[in-house]
């Protein structure tokens, strides 16, 4: 017996009989706060973006890279990871992800698709751990650092690249 779809049902009937009471007037005005707050987070995540952007330029530029490599998707994570470790890795942890999402798109997945997911996903992980702590060290930073980078990705690489960190090289 299924009784999740006449719970489904319940919900939806109680949701329809909630918004009838609503005048055009407050449904429109709801929509509309729907709408500002949406535009505010898509306008903040586009500053986040930007803000990123400039942080891995100002990476790539300090290890004598040209920053604009750092706006190509994938190619950006081979020349980061050539900057502190080795591009190969680099290409093996974008694969990972790539691969990872693939055998999980559709609306029947198998299982077995969802157990191989999750060991290039544990893959792609260990690739990454590795890496910000060889990031860390290329620029002269200890393990605390690297563990930032892992934790706080995006702030900890507003720190290296807007800070007075110097990359040193690979380790």
């Amino acid at each position: 017996m299924n009784i999740f779809p006449v719970a489904v049902a319940e919900e939806a009937a109680d949701l329809s009989q909630a918004l009838e009471g609503l005048t055009k007037e407050e449904a429109a005005m709801g929509g509309a706060a729907v709408g500002i707050a949406i535009g505010m987070l898509v306008a903040g995540l586009i500053v986040w973006y930007v803000f990123q952007a400039i942080a891995d330029w100002k990476i790539f530029a300090k290890a004598g890279e040209p920053g604009w490599k750092s706006l190509i998707p994938i190619y950006n994570i081979f020349v980061e990871y050539e900057i502190c470790w080795s591009g190969m890795m680099g290409l093996v942890y974008a694969v990972a992800i790539v691969c990872a999402n693939f055998l999980t798109q559709g609306q029947a997945v198998q299982n077995w698709k969802v157990i191989v997911a999750c060991v290039l996903l544990i893959v792609a992980l260990v690739l990454h751990i590795k890496q910000s702590m060889k990031l860390a060290r290329s620029f002269g930073k200890g393990a605390g650092f690297g563990i930032c980078l892992i934790l706080f990705g995006p702030i900890a690489r507003l720190v290296l690249g807007f800070g007075s960190a110097r990359y040193i090289g690979k380790e």
